[in-house]
């Protein structure tokens, strides 16, 4: 792209502007899109745990910026194919890429900073904040274009993102957040089913190009009943049940429609779940 096709405000924009609306339109995409799940999960996490004040406002802080670094992470490494695709906000990726130098120093300098200071408040804390990092740059380098591995990173990534609203390395926090992690890997394949006919176009190998879509959706009812027998006899949370309902949803319909069913039901199972872990702590 030329020089004279950048409008002249972006050319005259100041760094911490610069770095504001980067950072901005990370976040505001995936809220718009009802993706940044981990924020009304860990919320509920630290609200079921009874966390402090204190520690509840530090570790809400922590999950908002990570769920930004993330999202922006991932933003910048995908920026050509979403320049690409027509379902993605242009804007936003013309934006990275005319600031892709900028972009990336931010990326070190705020992983390196979240970092860092998670290590002098919690060591549990920064082992989740590592681990999601670890996992969003494997993932969005190499796992999504693997099948299999691109469900089995976003288990991972669902567990990463709600570690720091746990007590720190808490036996019971990890079986709570390893249902996030089933979740999300349900998510995924919803997600690439939906993305199917762009991904194959760009010849990417997500799980359902690989396998075909109906057997991707096997795929995912499988996992629906490992996570509802996983609630049911390792939580000994009898509602676990419920998340077998999906099973039944019609898979001809409109993938964002299924996806937000799927998200109604999960919701519900952990809000309930939620309530049970308050009630119990509070005991």
């Amino acid at each position: 792209m030329s020089r004279a096709a950048i409008p002249a405000e972006s050319r005259s924009e100041s760094l911490p502007v610069v770095v504001y609306k980067l950072l901005r339109d990370a976040i505001v995409d995936r809220l718009r899109r009802m993706e940044a799940n981990s924020l009304v999960t860990n919320f509920l996490l630290l609200a079921a745990f009874h966390f402090p004040f204190p520690d509840f406002a530090v570790r809400m802080l922590v999950t908002f910026v990570l769920n930004t670094l993330v999202y922006f992470i991932n933003d910048f490494i995908d920026v050509e194919i979403d320049l690409a695709a027509e379902n993605k906000d242009h804007r936003k990726a013309l934006y990275i890429q005319r600031h892709k130098k900028t972009a990336f120093a931010l990326i070190v300098c705020l992983s390196a900073s979240l970092i860092l200071s998670t290590l002098f408040y919690s060591r549990s804390v920064c082992f989740g904040v590592i681990l999601a990092l670890w996992v969003i740059f494997l993932y969005t380098d190499y796992f999504k274009n693997m099948p299999f591995l691109d469900v089995f990173g976003c288990f991972v990534w669902g567990v990463a993102m709600a570690w720091a609203a746990i007590p720190d390395f808490s036996a019971q926090g990890v079986r709570l957040i390893l249902l996030i992690g089933l979740f999300t890997a349900c998510f995924e394949i919803v997600q690439c089913v939906k993305d199917y006919e762009f991904d194959k176009k760009f010849q990417l190998r997500t799980t359902p190009i690989v396998i075909g879509i109906p057997k991707a959706f096997w795929l995912l009812r499988a996992l629906l009943v490992a996570a509802s027998l996983y609630a049911v006899f390792v939580l000994g949370f009898k509602l676990g049940f419920l998340l077998l309902l999906p099973i039944f949803f019609r898979t001809d319909q409109r993938m964002e429609i299924y996806w937000m069913k799927l998200r109604v039901v999960f919701g519900v199972v952990w809000l309930a779940l939620m309530v049970r872990q308050f009630l119990g702590s509070a005991g």
